[in-house]
């Protein structure tokens, strides 16, 4: 299968991923990245569209004619369709209209429909990162990744409700560990500790950063945190 095919299905279905397409993602890094960016905007797109009805407008509507209801419904779907596709368009521009729309979550929720949204393409990686690579990503953020540890197998640019941030799934003894990098300026409600029962979560305030470790198991995320911190490094 060749890039051009792998990018087209990719845009008509980025969540159900044939064997070709996973096995594609691999061995491409920029296929990955274009992977990420399709998602992303989807979720995008998905927020603009579910935006309820101003109440104030519906207590107008409710006093006018019936003619006049259905003249101004017509307008008002136009406005809104209108209104989505100009978010679309933006979202293809890096515009951070979730953020815009819904402001602060905590960063519990947030990092676990990242872990969900990414789980049926993260499962099926293999392949470690190189450390070069990962390393440049980290670098925006003030940090590295140190050699002799945890293979990284999955390492994208993510957003945190319009924060620029990095989602890395590292491959551990005890199973897959995901780490979220997140800018300190984040607006998000900060949590130390969260689980929805299946997956537990930790959040750790740095000097530089917040780091959010994500683990089947809360046993198993107190031994991964530990050597995390050894491994990755916040320059001075």
């Amino acid at each position: 299968m060749d890039e051009l095919e792998v990018r087209r299905q990719l845009l008509a279905d980025p969540y159900h991923l044939t064997v070709e397409v996973q096995h594609a993602l691999q061995q491409d890094a920029e296929l990955r990245q274009f992977h990420q960016s399709v998602l992303e905007q989807d979720d995008l797109l998905k927020n603009a569209l579910q935006q309820p009805v101003p109440v104030k407008l519906q207590q107008q509507l409710q006093l006018l004619p019936v003619a006049d209801i259905q003249s101004k419904r017509k307008n008002y779907s136009r406005s809104w369709l209108a209104l989505a596709a100009s978010l679309a368009f933006l979202a293809g521009f890096g515009l951070n209209w979730a953020s815009f729309w819904y402001g602060p979550q905590d960063l519990g929720d947030n990092s676990l429909a990242h872990v969900y949204h990414e789980e049926p393409y993260v499962k099926h990686l293999t392949q470690a990162l190189s450390l070069q690579d990962v390393n440049i990503k980290l670098a925006d953020f003030n940090a590295q990744m140190q050699p002799k540890g945890w293979d990284v197998l999955y390492a994208n640019y993510c957003q945190f409700r319009g924060m620029r941030s990095l989602h890395l799934v590292l491959q551990t003894e005890l199973g897959p560990l995901t780490v979220f990098v997140v800018p300190k300026d984040s607006k998000m409600q900060f949590e130390p500790e969260f689980d929805d029962g299946h997956y537990f979560g930790r959040g750790m305030m740095l000097d530089d950063a917040l780091v959010v470790l994500v683990a089947e198991g809360e046993r198993r995320l107190q031994q991964q945190q530990r050597q995390l911190l050894q491994q990755l490094v916040f320059r001075a």
